[in-house]
């Protein structure tokens, strides 16, 4: 990292924009379907809600990233879907069926799926055009999510309704922060040049990590959406939840310190493939049906969900050309977020409802477990074919 008072200066910005984008997974995404069953919706009507987002962002998170791309007003389309999330999660304070809390989702989904894809493109360009670590930038939001996630918790547990004031807080600071960003932004507006976005496609490498991205994502979809479930039926609160998801976050840690090292080491599928194998033994853990065991899956976030995410994020910026950089975010977001979750959660619901969340952890784990092999066997043929040649 250069020492220059502008670079530090613009770290500390992207790293507190960083830290906000992730406080509303904790204070909304991580109780959002303990609160749905507070509100009488069934294991499947919360799947189904849950995979709402997902569906949505199939369409919206590339025509987000089209629209950033091909304007070059990246700031400006950020702006507006932060104002836009900001407003659409207060809806669910007049919500209580389930029709009513499908058109909350729907419209805060509307905006929300543009943010992460957006964000994450406009951070790592200017980490990389001022010298600075995207793994640094991003330890702000994993420092903010455990710290935000456990307060959430204890707050929440007498006020669950709150936790719809607090988000729309925090994308409102996000917002807010976006106008430090204007020195560093790429310039809107202007000529630009048409690059066919079907491009993407032709390099089987990319085409690989977004289908094991979409595989890896179905199995943390399904664990995600149904945890606070699997740990309220063991009879433990919102605190107990906050506390196991401030562990996760705080296991991507070392990670974020070491994964630069790392990746420069170790060839980028085989990184998904570790990934994946510690998302197969995470999503098994609930099975021992001890706290004990929730809480050691949750240590291996960071090497499961961290692994994978920085991974990729950081494959589709270096290989990809600057006018593809929102497009290529959009496309990694759309197959985690939208093809991932749209069947984990309607799937993952549904198998609910039939043989139960922990017997749902088993199927899907072996999947996963199944696929990674399958992949592992493949890529090494691969790889010694080439060294041959």
């Amino acid at each position: 990292m250069r020492s220059d008072k502008k670079a530090v200066r613009i770290f500390w910005i992207l790293f507190t924009f960083n830290a906000l984008f992730y406080i509303p997974g904790a204070t909304f995404g991580a109780y959002i379907g303990v609160y749905y069953r507070s509100q009488g919706m069934s294991v499947s009507q919360i799947g189904m809600l849950s995979a709402i987002g997902p569906m949505l962002a199939l369409v919206m998170q590339p025509m987000w990233g089209i629209l950033s791309d091909r304007t070059g007003r990246h700031m400006r389309v950020l702006r507006f879907a932060l104002l836009g999330s900001m407003g659409a999660v207060l809806c669910y304070y007049g919500a209580h069926t389930f029709p009513m809390f499908a058109g909350c989702v729907f419209l805060y989904s509307l905006f929300n799926c543009a943010i992460g894809p957006i964000g994450d493109s406009m951070v790592v360009d200017m980490a990389m055009e001022h010298g600075l670590q995207f793994s640094s930038i991003r330890l702000g939001g994993t420092l903010a999510y455990s710290v935000a996630v456990i307060f959430a918790g204890m707050y929440l547990k007498n006020a669950p309704t709150a936790s719809f004031k607090i988000t729309s807080l925090a994308w409102g600071a996000m917002f807010c922060i976006t106008f430090l960003l204007n020195g560093g932004q790429r310039k809107e507006g202007g000529k630009k040049e048409k690059v066919n976005v079907w491009s993407i496609f032709r390099s089987r490498k990319i085409v690989f990590i977004l289908f094991y991205a979409c595989i890896f994502q179905i199995v943390l979809g399904c664990y995600g959406s149904f945890l606070g479930l699997v740990v309220t039926d063991m009879g433990y609160d919102n605190g107990t939840i906050g506390k196991l998801m401030c562990v996760s976050a705080l296991s991507e840690v070392p990670v974020l310190l070491g994964i630069q090292y790392l990746s420069r080491k170790v060839r980028i599928e085989y990184l998904l493939l570790i990934a994946g194998g510690a998302m197969s033994v995470r999503i098994w853990l609930p099975l021992t049906g001890s706290i004990a065991g929730i809480f050691l899956g949750q240590s291996l976030q960071g090497m499961s969900y961290m692994i994978m995410y920085y991974s990729c994020v950081m494959f589709m910026n270096q290989n990809l050309p600057k006018e593809l950089h929102g497009t290529g975010q959009s496309l990694f977001y759309m197959v985690q977020t939208g093809i991932a979750c749209t069947f984990s959660n309607i799937v993952g619901g549904w198998l609910g409802d039939r043989i139960g969340l922990l017997g749902t952890y088993f199927l899907y784990g072996l999947v996963l477990l199944l696929v990674t092999g399958g992949c592992a066997v493949a890529l090494h043929s691969h790889f010694s074919m080439h060294k041959k040649e």
